[in-house]
């Protein structure tokens, strides 16, 4: 998402950072994260911004200079579902390196149980498929 785009049309819509975040639910840590690109919303979180801010998904990633609403394409959805595995996936790693050595065991431990767990009932899933599809 481009985050300066997205500064201009709050601004230009009459929203201050805070009372954006408050009608979506959402922290005024999270907007300003939105907004200099270090994160991106949730994908209900997006829906909802751009049906607020009444304008399209490709302009604000940068893809057209048209800010009109439009619904994202299939490719716009899924890459919005990879930003959110990987934001979800970033800040459990950043949890688990933040562990003592006790810690950081058992959660290797019960990774492997689980695994094991799922592997022999076959209910593994994979969450990255979403990037090949």
């Amino acid at each position: 998402m481009n985050g300066e785009r997205l500064k201009q049309v709050r601004k230009d819509r009459g929203f201050t950072q805070i009372s954006l975040a408050e009608t979506l639910g959402v922290s005024k840590g999270s907007v300003a994260m939105w907004e200099t690109g270090k994160r991106n919303p949730e994908f209900e979180t997006l829906d909802k911004l751009l049906t607020l801010l009444d304008v399209s998904y490709d302009y604000l990633t940068g893809k057209s200079d048209e800010e009109g609403y439009n619904n994202p394409t299939t490719d716009d959805l899924k890459q919005i579902a990879a930003w959110t595995i990987e934001d979800e996936v970033y800040e459990v790693f950043r949890k688990f390196l933040s562990l003592d050595e006790y810690g950081s065991i058992a959660v290797k431990q019960l990774i492997l149980n689980e695994y094991q767990r799922c592997s022999s009932q076959e209910t593994l899933t994979n969450t990255f498929l979403l990037r090949s599809l």
